[in-house]
């Protein structure tokens, strides 16, 4: 039971009947019963309270925000209806703001303003009432949840059964706002559900991202009971652009470089991708009412949903969660659009490089280069990138996806189809001498120990689409015949395969006879072996033109050494190193070279 507070002696007043207290509690009780509009049962509450007391006002203030702030929220006087939604105390401010703090009643019978805890408010003329009474509204769950306040001109004091009154009705007045809110509470999640709902199905029945964000963006207005709202998208280099607004732009910038979103995105923390995303839109102090959301998918940032709210109020945990919910719904949208796009345009791009390595250039192949972005009449290189000798399977895709990557950043325009054996692609030819083009894919490739697994073939410059067709053979005979020419994964210009790219058109026909050719795969086959070195040396005096001192230096052994090498090659393969032709078995040499780098099935 409360106990009344005064701050003066009892003034003898008549008490009101008891008959009539209880007709009014009954009509106060009736009135909660009939209505879950917690505005109409307010307004009737206090005309009741008002009639019963012979109160000149009754006002009840109701905790609200995160602050738990005093609003005033029904008024028995018209004259300061305005006013409703308007005035507001922290709590332990004011009068009222001191019994939420104290969650005790309070009567000052006399000289209210003289009072400290009284807060004078000129919009109520509060200097022509004497008395006050302020009592805590308790909610059954023991949460204060408000004040009610009675003002009289006269001064006057109420008696016990009065106070009783008030403390019951306030009891029930709480009770109103407990149900009211719950009423609301349960009204506004269907609502969500309800919006979610058709987001959903706007999620998955949205065939471009020109039909989702809009849609989203609008249906993001009304779940957050917001003013505005705007979908970013994060591009490749980090910058947020605009995609979508509701229901106009306003002032929301087009796009912004996030910078720091690397780092924020390694740490992998939510909140702090959200400051780094809210440094870029508002320069790390957000706009008051405003909300933002990252949109994310497995883990990866797509963007972000900013939202403004309606007379910049705060936004509560609950709209962020719902924030979050829509924020997902879309990112998963995106993810599945970006992936349906990304197989159609795989399929296109696969089907285009299919048609121009066949020379295929009729059924309209100009226009489909123009769609996949590739403009026959600027010149271009094409590339071939295969997996080195060494790389396993699981090996050799990764390598592709990333190569894929690095080419896509290093060389804006590329046209690429990846596949699980090798990637083609089509990029522009910078520099002068294509020197620039080649500098980039080298980038891409990586160094030391991020060197990619690959061998990659690139074509003379081509124009026009007869020339690229050419162009891709040319990439995947430097590709292949890498082996004979490098070491190790490298860039291998199809200019740079010297003889060889002549040696790639003669046709490796093993039904075809040939004794040096027969002779030499003996000798290569004896190296094998016995791990010797007689090929090698055979190629390095042919290089050294017969050199006997150069050879030898080449090759780390005494003069003599050497001689009797070239002795036992004679031996083995019957070949008279004086005598027969040094260019025919140099070629027959790369021929055996190119063979066992194209494999059998070549």
């Amino acid at each position: 039971m409360f106990t009344l507070n005064t701050t003066t002696p009892p003034l003898p007043v008549p008490p009101a009947a008891a008959a009539d207290e209880r007709r009014v509690l009954y009509e106060i009780i009736r009135t909660v019963s009939s209505s879950v509009d917690l505005e109409k049962v307010l307004s009737a509450i206090v005309e009741l309270v008002t009639e019963q007391t012979r109160a000149h006002a009754t006002l009840i203030f109701i905790a609200e925000g995160p602050n738990d702030a005093l609003v005033l929220r029904s008024v028995s006087d018209e004259r300061y209806r305005d006013q409703i939604g308007t005035v507001s105390m922290l709590r332990g401010e004011g009068l009222a703001g001191w019994v939420a703090k104290h969650r005790e009643p309070v009567f000052i019978a006399e000289n209210a303003l003289q009072d400290p805890r009284v807060k004078y408010f000129p919009e109520f003329e509060e200097e022509k009432y004497q008395s006050i009474v302020s009592v805590p509204l308790i909610a059954p769950d023991d949460e204060m949840i408000g004040v009610i306040a009675l003002h009289a001109e006269a001064p006057r004091v109420f008696t016990e059964e009065d106070a009783a009154f008030v403390i019951h009705s306030a009891s029930l007045v709480a009770s109103a706002i407990v149900n009211a809110r719950l009423y609301e509470a349960a009204r506004r999640r269907v609502r969500e559900l309800e919006g979610l709902s058709a987001l959903s199905a706007a999620v998955s029945s949205a065939p471009t991202l020109d039909d989702l964000l809009p849609t989203a963006a609008n249906q993001a207005l009304p779940l957050l009971s917001a003013d505005s709202a705007h979908i970013y998208l994060l591009d490749r280099g980090d910058r947020l652009q605009r995609h979508a607004s509701a229901p106009e732009v306003g002032d929301a910038p087009s796009a912004v470089t996030v910078s720091e979103l690397a780092e924020a995105r390694r740490v992998g923390n939510t909140s702090s991708v959200q400051a780094t995303l809210g440094a870029a839109l508002w320069g790390g102090s957000p706009e008051p009412g405003s909300l933002l959301m990252p949109m994310l998918a497995d883990g990866e940032l797509l963007g972000a949903l900013v939202a403004h709210a309606i007379d910049d109020r705060p936004f509560s945990d609950a709209d962020r969660d719902l924030a979050a919910s829509i924020a997902s719904q879309v990112a998963v949208g995106i993810k599945k659009i970006r992936l349906i796009e990304g197989l159609e345009e795989r399929n296109l791009i696969k089907d285009f490089f299919a048609d121009l390595a066949a020379g295929r250039f009729a059924d309209g192949l100009s226009s489909r280069a123009r769609r996949l972005g590739c403009d026959f009449n600027q010149p271009k290189l094409a590339v071939v990138a295969i997996g080195w000798r060494d790389a396993d399977d699981e090996g050799r895709v990764d390598a592709l996806e990333r190569f894929r990557t690095g080419m896509m950043r290093a060389l804006p325009g590329v046209l690429i189809d990846q596949r699980d054996e090798e990637a083609v692609a089509l990029v522009p030819a910078l520099g002068t001498d294509e020197s620039e083009t080649l500098k980039r894919l080298e980038k891409a490739l990586g160094e030391g120990a991020n060197r990619l697994p690959l061998v990659v073939g690139v074509s003379s410059p081509c124009l026009g689409a007869a020339a690229l067709a050419i162009g891709l053979q040319e990439a995947r005979q430097a590709a292949l015949a890498a082996p004979v020419i490098v070491d190790a994964p490298a860039i291998v210009p199809y200019d740079g395969l010297g003889p060889y790219k002549y040696l790639l058109r003669v046709p490796l026909d093993g039904d075809v006879r040939d004794r040096q050719r027969d002779a030499l795969k003996k000798l290569g086959e004896y190296d094998r072996q016995r791990q010797a070195q007689l090929t090698r040396t055979l190629e390095e005096f042919l290089r050294q033109r017969g050199n006997i001192s150069a050879t030898a230096q080449a090759l780390y052994v005494h003069p003599n050494t050497l001689r009797q090498r070239l002795r036992r090659i004679e031996e083995l393969t019957g070949i008279n190193i004086k005598q027969d032709d040094w260019l025919m078995i140099e070629i027959a040499l790369k021929l055996i070279r190119l063979e066992a780098a194209l494999g059998p099935a070549s």
